[in-house]
């Protein structure tokens, strides 16, 4: 669920990281444009393109060029080169403009319009957009009912005081908390012909707003288990959740444990 009216501009740095790019590119295309042959290419095709004759071009009086036999068959790619070139340059200076008009209306960021604003008038305000702080506090403040415990299910904890079914399941717990990564455990999921499922963790990426679930598989060892897990991924996929899109997916075995470096690695790749 989105709380907000307008998403955050998660374009910026794309752009930012774009111009770049497309500078670097600049640089090392005018600076190949110094050392190339005057002139153009022009290129004649006979017989229904069976037949290919270049003509090297470097006079306005003379349109139709000097032919370039087999021999010079370097010079034409040379020339072809240079005549492709140029095009993108003009192309690159085009978006180059383009993209620094761009980033310097992006620079009034609409997030900030609020913040400035006086308390008074701020209580006056529903704003299109919440600073990253509101939007954790409003996501975080949603009340759900997770799956009761089993009466003999020994009581683990994590950092925060949350009651789990796991050891794993605290090392993703504290991580998550450590990263500053906000989380709803056991969030109810209402899904289309299965019901309510009830994910591991229900994570949320606050600089994007995009939520994943964390599923974490202890027991793949066991054959039941792991027919389960496989039947649990396929119902998500009917629902349009997929690994590495809106899913991630943690797994162990006795003889393969979880480990938390490889738990950090996700939460930097999806959640950060």
């Amino acid at each position: 669920m989105n709380y907000e009216l307008l998403s955050p501009d998660t374009l910026t740095p794309q752009l930012k990281a774009r111009r770049l790019e497309l500078h670097n590119l600049l640089t090392l295309k005018l600076k190949a444009k110094k050392g190339t042959p005057s002139g153009h290419l022009r290129i004649e095709q006979k017989n229904g393109g069976r037949r290919i004759q270049f003509y090297h071009c470097t006079s306005s009086s003379k349109p139709r060029g000097v032919y370039l036999p087999v021999s010079q068959a370097a010079l034409a790619g040379q020339l072809a080169q240079k005549d492709y070139d140029e095009k993108v340059i003009k192309l690159l200076k085009r978006q180059l403009t383009l993209l620094e008009k761009l980033l310097h209306l992006s620079e009034k960021n609409i997030s900030e319009l609020y913040s400035r604003l006086c308390p008074a008038r701020q209580k006056l305000i529903t704003p299109v957009t919440l600073t990253d702080t509101q939007y954790i506090e409003v996501w975080q403040n949603v009340q759900w009912e997770s799956r009761p415990f089993a009466a003999d299910a020994p009581v683990i904890t994590t950092a925060r005081g949350e009651r789990v079914r796991s050891k794993s399941e605290i090392i993703i717990s504290d991580i998550l908390t450590h990263c500053g990564v906000p989380y709803r455990y056991e969030y109810p999921l209402n899904l289309k012909k299965n019901g309510n499922f009830y994910p591991d963790f229900l994570c949320l990426n606050v600089r994007t707003r995009q939520e994943f679930i964390w599923e974490h598989f202890g027991k793949m060892d066991d054959p039941e288990y792991s027919t389960n897990a496989a039947g649990k991924l396929l119902i998500y996929g009917e629902n349009h959740i997929y690994p590495g899109k809106n899913l991630i997916i943690t797994m162990e075995t006795q003889d393969c444990p979880l480990n938390p470096r490889y738990v950090e690695n996700l939460i930097k790749k999806f959640l950060l």
